[in-house]
């Protein structure tokens, strides 16, 4: 994560990196997301849902765990899905902002350190263009310390901001940074992307949703992001190792 990486999430609550997939990749994981929506049980059993299947790649990228272990540490994944929206489809309202105690949300940047807790991914596997209807951020209220004034917390709100991006790109943001769906208004194609979500070892804010027959189908390596929350070695504490190891 270079230094500008580091100003520009801790400024806005969110950076985007353009083209971390490959051609090859993007079209790969559209083919299984239409297969999904039309034809799920033309897929073994264990691809049908994310991040089952060609979805694993996007488990453990690695731009993206350079990132993630950064700013985060040691980490889990709580959850994968994707989203296939069409014109005039709308997405959820704002939501997220302010500071926050619970270790799920907690934003944190001490001595040029960066905690982000729960962090998000999204791979747009369709170009966006601003206006588009992409995600919505306001920038800086994950560590905002006055309440949002309601006139705010809707997708009109002057303080929100979108991108445009090029297809296989990532947005990586902190979900206690305010942040919203919005109605995707382009007519030529749908917003296709995939949401990812992470959290610190020692954290877990959603409910289990990875089906246990999708884990059992992926490598060992990728199968350590789904392990159970805990951070204590069984030889101590600890003290920065590698926490992904069978017992």
């Amino acid at each position: 994560m270079t230094e500008e990486q580091k100003f520009i999430f801790d400024l806005k609550g969110y950076l985007l990196i353009p083209e971390v997939l490959k051609k090859t990749e993007i079209e790969s994981l559209k083919e299984q997301i239409e297969t999904i929506r039309t034809n799920p049980e033309s897929l073994p059993i264990h691809e049908r849902k994310f991040p089952g299947g060609i979805a694993s790649i996007l488990i453990d990228h690695p731009t993206i765990m350079n990132i993630l272990n950064e700013i985060i540490g040691e980490v889990r994944m709580e959850s994968s899905w994707f989203t296939y929206r069409n014109a005039e489809d709308k997405g959820p309202t704002p939501h997220g902002g302010g500071r926050n105690t619970n270790p799920n949300f907690s934003y944190q940047c001490h001595n040029g350190k960066i905690y982000s807790a729960l962090t998000r991914v999204v791979f747009e596997l369709n170009e966006v263009k601003r206006g588009d209807g992409g995600t919505l951020f306001m920038p800086g209220s994950h560590k905002s310390d006055f309440p949002m004034p309601e006139e705010h917390r809707c997708i009109e709100s002057p303080l929100l901001e979108t991108y445009d991006c090029p297809p296989g790109s990532a947005i990586i943001f902190t979900e206690n940074l305010c942040h919203s769906g919005d109605k995707w208004t382009n007519t030529d194609y749908p917003r296709i992307a995939v949401f990812n979500c992470y959290n610190f070892v020692g954290c877990q804010f959603h409910k289990p949703s990875v089906p246990q027959v999708i884990i059992e189908h992926l490598s060992s390596e990728k199968k350590k992001f789904f392990r159970d929350v805990w951070t204590w070695n069984q030889g101590g504490a600890n003290n920065g190792r590698n926490l992904y190891y069978d017992d």
